[in-house]
């Protein structure tokens, strides 16, 4: 019986109408249950929650709801994110530098400059070799990846006047100061764009990364038929003692460092069998 009356209240119509005072005229009226009433403002209320959730999520007005940043307050917190790293990077590296100072004042070794260039773990991206013809493999290498192939004896001095092999470019750019054996400069000076990494001309495994006082950052680079290269002043060094390096691969970043320095650029050397060797005899600048 109860049941019966509470659907009977639930499905009874009401009449809802709104009445001018004075003249008691009927200017709107609605036929409503209580069911549809509870279906309407139910109905209403999630509207209007929608609607708010919108504008907070997708909106400016969320900056104006407690707890959420505005975009300024984002921006500034990425920019603090970003120069606490870059502190970070620097302290470390004026530590290293005093340990350097200190073990050369003490007359031992120093330590070598390796800077781990990002810490997001590296992705094996390796991709099968396409074999090509060697013809068109050796113009895409000369054309494109700024490869000196020594092939003519005949312009080469005697040092290597037996040897064929492929010289990557350390950096492209304008030379300030030639190779002059006769004055003691025994390579050339390229200046380049800042930051442009520092590339090796040949494989070889590195023997000297760190700090000198005239030099800066100084990396040496053991090749086959005892060839040395030698790469200084960069700002600093991507690789470190023993580690293997392939032709083109970067060692390190143009830089200003050392004592003896006017300016970002790099001095490259290069040698064999301890006679130094002009540069530009083997590889286009």
């Amino acid at each position: 019986m109860n049941k019966a009356k509470k659907k009977n209240r639930l499905s009874e119509r009401y009449r809802i109408a709104i009445l001018n005072d004075r003249t008691l005229k009927e200017l709107w009226c609605a036929v409503l249950s209580l069911r549809n009433l509870i279906i309407v403002v139910s109905l209403a209320v999630l509207l209007l929650v929608g609607i708010g959730i919108v504008m907070v999520n997708f909106t400016p007005l969320r900056q104006y709801v407690p707890g959420y940043p505005s975009a300024n307050e984002q921006q500034m917190l990425v920019d603090n994110f970003l120069k606490v790293d870059s502190l970070e990077r620097a302290m470390s590296q004026g530590e290293l530098y005093f340990d350097n100072l200190h073990s050369i004042l003490v007359g031992k070794n120093t330590k070598s400059h390796f800077i781990d260039k990002d810490s997001i773990k590296k992705i094996d991206n390796k991709i099968a070799p396409i074999k090509l013809d060697s013809s068109l493999y050796r113009q895409i290498d000369d054309d494109q990846l700024n490869v000196h192939y020594i092939e003519d004896e005949t312009v080469l001095p005697t040092v290597l006047s037996t040897i064929k092999m492929h010289f990557y470019c350390p950096l492209k750019g304008d030379i300030t100061n030639p190779h002059s054996p006769e004055t003691g400069h025994y390579g050339i000076d390229i200046v380049s764009n800042a930051k442009d990494p520092i590339l090796s001309v040949l494989d070889g495994t590195v023997i000297m990364a760190g700090w000198t006082l005239e030099a800066g950052y100084v990396i040496v680079v053991q090749h086959r038929n005892n060839i040395v290269s030698q790469y200084k002043h960069n700002s600093f060094l991507l690789k470190k003692i023993g580690d293997h390096v392939r032709a083109g691969e970067p060692l390190g970043i143009i830089g200003n460092t050392g004592e003896y320095t006017t300016g970002p650029h790099l001095h490259f050397e290069l040698w064999q069998n301890g006679t130094p060797l002009n540069p530009t005899d083997y590889i286009i600048f």
